[in-house]
């Protein structure tokens, strides 16, 4: 299990739990969106990691909001959760 949170969050918002199964599924469908400014092999094994803003606004730039092979409320929620942390100094991965 992974936990994700927002560079700067409160302590109520801003972070998530994914399980191996789930964050292997959202890297799987980054990469078939073409998100790769997402540093998607690093996530994927679960690395500690720090993704800036600029990473993230530009992997958003390619994604759609219609997932190809996840499920689509994953998905949804996803990219909320990486647009919120494009506002809030990027996401650590943990």
């Amino acid at each position: 299990m992974s936990r994700l949170y927002w560079a700067r969050n409160d302590g109520m918002s801003g972070h998530v739990w994914l399980s191996e199964r789930d964050q292997d599924a959202l890297a799987q469908e980054m990469i078939v969106q073409g998100m790769t400014d997402f540093p998607v092999e690093k996530f994927r094994v679960g690395d500690e990691m720090h993704v800036t803003m600029t990473e993230i606004d530009r992997a958003l730039e390619s994604a759609s909001d219609k997932p190809v092979a996840v499920d689509e409320r994953l998905w949804r929620d996803w990219l909320a959760f990486l647009r919120g942390a494009a506002k809030n100094g990027g996401l650590l991965v943990r």
